[in-house]
């Protein structure tokens, strides 16, 4: 029997994370091909590690450590060259560095076509260091093609991290609608959390990072409060900023109107008890969570940043607000909560454009044919011969 063509996805960590959930469907998807996908995870693991599991993915290196970093190269460059891997496709800065010179140190450097090597640029990095962007441009050239989550986020990655534009190419994240189609009932929903009756709840999802500008929506927490009492603010995710962010609640004198689930799988529950739902992120690539929002029906109010301004229509499936300010984001909040049939309309226009404008199939699909591309022009394998 002909041996399946091998896929090799690297990644930093498999934390609950936008990256992870996207290279999880990805995975799901080419298990029901004749290729083989194959996951290194260059970073600590987690319960996420099981989810690739269970739909069949091999999990390689998932007890590896920043430590031991600057031997990952050899180790991957090994195995890529041992089991013939043929395309190889990283995410997340260390993933990016370590796949680009596995794959060269494999056999490129010898004028090999194979493997195809693709990096996924999923985020404006602002906060990494001169000589985090010197790497990223040192190895680019490494790279075969790009692909990134929004056009915001491959300017940033062509001015600063070495992206040549005529080989990247734009492909959004997307939802499967078909696992949005029902939702409990919101009473259900905030009885099944334990929540108070009577509350007008906002809440957001993703990791208790600095990045993702949770601490503006507490301290917008206070003044919406004094407009409506009844506010209630919810934070699902878990992360290193989660001890400051009690701190300033409790400062701030509103902790009682505060709540953090810490990490929930599924979030269809979480979603279906709120009413508005938040993203105050000082820079983002494309949030699932905004997605996720949508798709549920929700209105969204978000930081007017990179790939949330192509998410958000803003004052049509929600609002857009300026990062860091507090102020403007309490404002929105308050708007929603006083315009009740607004807050309605964008709910139910957000989740149209999710099913017009960012379906996974669609995500899928158009990833797949960038590989039969690559492949078929870079070592002359036909599509059916993995597809099918």
């Amino acid at each position: 029997m002909e041996r399946p063509l091998r896929f090799l996805f690297l990644i930093d960590n498999l934390r609950p994370g936008g990256a992870q959930k996207s290279l999880l469907a990805l995975c799901r998807a080419l298990s029901k091909t004749r290729a083989e996908p194959i996951v290194w995870c260059l970073g600590g693991s987690s319960v996420v590690e099981s989810e690739f599991r269970d739909v069949g993915v091999s999990v390689m290196g998932a007890r590896g450590s920043k430590v031991r970093m600057p031997l990952q190269p050899f180790a991957v460059a090994r195995y890529i060259r041992d089991n013939r891997v043929v395309l190889v496709q990283t995410f997340l800065y260390h993933a990016d560095i370590v796949g680009r010179l596995a794959a060269w140190w494999a056999g490129r450097r010898k004028g090999n076509p194979l493997p195809v090597v693709i990096s996924s640029v999923r985020a404006t990095n602002r906060q990494n260091r001169f000589w985090q962007f010197a790497m990223e441009r040192w190895t680019a050239r490494l790279a075969d093609a790009f692909t990134a989550v929004s056009r915001r986020t491959l300017e940033f990655a062509a001015n600063h991290e070495g992206v040549a534009r005529e080989r990247a190419f734009v492909i959004p994240n997307g939802i499967d609608m078909q696992e949005w189609s029902s939702l409990p009932e919101k009473a259900a929903a905030r009885d099944a959390l334990a929540l108070p009756t009577g509350s007008w709840i906002a809440g957001t999802v993703g990791r208790l990072h600095v990045q993702k500008g949770h601490r503006y929506l507490i301290e917008a927490a206070r003044e919406v409060l004094a407009a409506v009492p009844e506010a209630l603010f919810l934070f699902v995710g878990y992360g290193p900023e989660r001890t400051r962010l009690e701190r300033l609640a409790r400062r701030l004198g509103v902790a009682d109107r505060v709540r953090f689930l810490g990490y929930i799988r599924d979030v269809k529950p979480v979603l279906a008890a709120l009413d508005v739902f938040v993203l105050p992120s000082l820079w983002e690539g494309m949030s699932n969570a905004v997605l996720e929002a949508m798709a549920a029906g929700l209105p969204v109010v978000a930081t007017a940043v990179d790939g949330s301004i192509e998410q958000v229509a803003d004052g049509e499936t929600g609002l857009l607000v300026p990062p860091a300010d507090a102020g403007a984001l309490a404002r929105a909040l308050v708007r929603l909560y006083r315009d009740r049939s607004l807050s309605d309309r964008m709910g139910r226009r957000g989740r149209e454009r999710v099913e017009q404008e960012f379906s996974l199939r669609r995500t899928i699909e158009e990833t797949l044919k960038l590989y039969e591309r690559l492949l078929e022009e870079r070592a002359g394998i036909p599509p059916d011969r993995w597809r099918g």
